[in-house]
């Protein structure tokens, strides 16, 4: 037993070792990379200077007869060449350094303004997130060119980029105005706490960077899909000013039950309470509304499972519950309900006046979360669509919807249909072809070796099973 558990203790001492060391590893070559972005000068800077190096050697060392006419013109050719090319690099590195000095006197004086924002325009769906920056006052290097860099979440930085500007400026213009479409992974809110402006020539030679803090917050917006037209119920309204064509059913009472009395329909007994507690109640029967005409929409991002560190399901699987959830609000609202959509967690504050706008960054910002189940968030008197995932509780789901069945509509959010069938081909591409194309492809791989995976198919194919049995028209997206 001694040397058994010595060598166990090698090896664990190894693999703490080989972990602390990669992780070393990954910190330098993060300070290393981020000591690269302010190198004042680009990869074609380098590339021309050698070019040109060692084309001057070449050429000054041709051997050419000295009793030649053409030897005095050949080198004198060769010293105008180099002086126009050292005149055209000093001019344009002149050109950024008094762009780059401009700025950081504007800096000095706290004078420069950087705004980072979401574009709040619709777009279509996987097309990347259009966000809006405004930068002044600076003005570009002559015929050069200003870029980006922005530090966000306190340790992501984005690629270098440039923006697509709105109009065309002046020819000295103060004021960098335009969007940036970013391939952002997740759709939630992103926090900007850095950036870094660089200033480069028309050659891309030289590319002095300026860092510029500041505290600004977009979020992503989660796309459209379309949706057959929902069948729901209105069961609430909030005023009772305005007509509506059509009766709606809604809760006679605030209580949804009472006590068995001898003159009630017996077919109204909940059996399912009097198997627990022993009591006959009886539901209470539904008043014709003529003002019910709200849509009270609930959408539940309970987890069930612990999905801490689990990238699928924090990724990809919470990307296509809020782009459904968002996707049948849309489908609510053109069909001319008034949509009061209820979050399940604290929303941060937003400036958005705008309801839709508020809805939108409300889906965008939430989360996968273990502290308010369905029960203690669905208010049943109320909601007319409740929403849920594969991580939900298919008991707490079971109870609601063999009650309120036929009242509300349960529209069940199938998270795996996010992602297309993994078989054997992907395996072998991937292994003996060709490396990942992009993330998806990882949190596939991460998603087929997933201890959890097969505990939510399982639970996905119970809640289906579910909704089929105890909903009229099933809705599963």
């Amino acid at each position: 037993m001694p040397p058994l558990a010595s060598l166990f203790s090698i090896f664990l001492s190894f693999f703490t070792l080989n972990a602390e060391m990669s992780m070393n590893f990954s910190q330098t070559r993060d300070k290393i990379k981020r000591a690269s972005f302010y190198i004042p000068f680009t990869v074609y800077f380098v590339v021309f200077s050698i070019a040109a190096l060692i084309s001057f050697r070449l050429l000054g060392n041709n051997e050419i007869n000295a009793v030649s006419s053409y030897s005095d013109i050949f080198g004198l050719l060769l010293k105008v060449a180099f002086a126009f090319c050292a005149a055209i690099i000093t001019v344009a590195f002149l050109s950024v350094l008094i762009s780059y000095f401009y700025f950081i006197y504007q800096k000095r004086k706290d004078g420069i303004v950087f705004q980072v924002s979401t574009d709040l325009r619709e777009g279509g769906q996987n097309q990347k997130q259009t966000v809006k920056l405004v930068i002044k006052p600076l003005f570009k290097p002559l015929f050069g060119f200003i870029k980006l860099r922005l530090l966000y979440d306190k340790k992501h930085f984005s690629e270098k980029f440039s923006l697509l500007e709105n109009s065309k400026k002046k020819f000295f213009s103060t004021s960098i105005e335009g969007t940036y479409h970013w391939p952002l992974p997740e759709i939630k809110e992103y926090h900007v706490e850095k950036g870094l402006i660089y200033f480069e020539d028309f050659f891309q030679f030289f590319s002095v960077a300026v860092t510029l803090p500041t505290s600004s917050k977009f979020f992503t917006q989660p796309a459209s899909k379309d949706l057959h037209d929902l069948t729901v119920l209105p069961r609430k309204t909030e005023e009772t000013n305005t007509r509506i064509e059509q009766l709606r059913k809604v809760e006679g009472e605030y209580l949804n039950y009472k006590n068995f009395e001898n003159n009630d329909d017996v077919r109204r007994i909940v059996w399912k309470i009097y198997a627990k507690n022993k009591e006959l109640v009886v539901r209470m029967p539904e008043i014709m509304d003529p003002y019910a005409s709200h849509v009270y929409l609930y959408a539940s991002y309970f987890s069930h499972f612990n999905t801490e560190g689990h990238g699928a399901v924090e990724v990809p699987f919470l990307n296509y519950f809020k782009v459904v959830t968002w996707s049948v609000y849309q489908n609510l609202v053109k069909q001319g309900f008034e949509v009061r959509y209820v979050p399940d967690q604290e929303v941060a504050k937003n400036n958005l006046a705008d309801e839709q706008q508020w809805v939108k960054y409300s889906i965008s910002t939430s989360q996968w979360h273990r502290a308010k189940d369905l029960k203690s968030y669905v208010k049943t008197s109320d909601a007319s669509v409740v929403i849920i995932s594969s991580l939900s509780n298919a008991d707490e789901v079971k109870d609601l919807i063999e009650v309120h069945g036929n009242d509300i509509t349960f529209i069940f959010i199938k998270l795996t249909e996010s992602f297309k069938n993994q078989n054997i081909v992907d395996w072998v591409q991937w292994l003996f072809v060709q490396n990942a194309k992009d993330d998806i492809d990882v949190y596939k791989r991460g998603w087929a070796l997933s201890p959890l995976r097969q505990r939510i198919k399982d639970n996905e194919k119970r809640l289906e099973e579910i909704v089929a049995k105890y909903q009229r028209e099933a809705v599963v997206i």
